[in-house]
């Protein structure tokens, strides 16, 4: 089951942690970023998930040691940035691909306007590819 997914489905109340020890330990993953999330899991490990239990233990330690926190963040980083790498990679790749079709629609005679109307590229855009 995909994290989102299962976010919106416990919310709806569809999933029970208390219920399904697979949810418990998907959820682990965002009781970081969400407290209603980790009270519950809290609670459940207290009560009856020793092993739950021993892993918010073991989290709670690793987070208080500064070297490992900061090889988090360290990573957290790499992986921001080379998300973000691949977005503009897209928006440039996107972008050549409609300059291509821009100028071949150029080729064929059609008015700068209605190219940039099809293309999203802007008329002054179009008519730079009509000049190189």
């Amino acid at each position: 089951m995909e994290l989102p997914k299962l976010l919106v489905a416990w919310r709806n109340e569809e999933v029970n942690p208390k219920e399904d020890r697979l949810v418990r330990w998907l959820l682990l993953l965002e009781a970081s970023e969400d407290e209603h999330i980790t009270e519950i899991l809290e609670e459940i490990a207290v009560q009856e998930d020793k092993d739950l239990k021993r892993a918010m233990d073991e989290w709670e330690r690793v987070s208080q040691d500064e070297s490992v926190r900061l090889a988090y963040e360290a990573r957290r980083k790499a992986v921001l940035d080379e998300q973000s790498a691949m977005k503009k990679a897209k928006k440039d790749g996107e972008k050549i691909a409609s300059e291509r079709i821009a100028l071949k629609m150029s080729e064929e005679g059609l008015e700068d306007d209605f190219i940039s109307r099809l293309t999203g590229l802007s008329p002054q855009e179009v008519q730079k590819l009509r000049t190189q």
